[in-house]
């Protein structure tokens, strides 16, 4: 599997690890219980781990786009964790215009993202 998904609902907090293509099917499976979480919820907190993400699936960007608009102002904090090299300056300029607080951390400092998310203030 590509994209795995855990909660914790005490911490209202979610973490998914993407490693390879992202399809639809997978896609659309993650995102309704993202969507649960959050309609549960309230306002929750994301860690986001990609160790691989060489391709996607172009019918996701749209779903994407329209998830995050309705969504974005509920997720406080997000920590993205990866040593790809190319997704941190992306991320953290999509950073800048958001309201949401983001990090990102190398794979060997998913320890911290999780402490930084699970702790920081709002």
């Amino acid at each position: 599997m590509t994209l795995t998904y855990s909660e914790d609902p005490a911490a209202k907090l979610m973490e998914f690890t993407v490693s390879g293509h992202l399809g639809r099917e997978e896609y659309d499976a993650v995102i309704e219980q993202v969507q649960a979480f959050i309609d549960t919820h309230g306002t929750v907190r994301m860690i986001e781990v990609i160790e691989s993400f060489p391709t996607f699936d172009p019918s996701i960007l749209l779903p994407g786009i329209r998830f995050d608009i309705k969504n974005l102002s509920h997720i406080s904090h997000v920590a993205v964790v990866t040593d790809i090299g190319w997704l941190s300056p992306i991320t953290r300029a999509a950073g800048a215009f958001m309201s949401t607080k983001m990090r990102v951390f190398e794979t060997k400092d998913i320890e911290a993202a999780r402490d930084w998310v699970r702790t920081a203030e709002s």
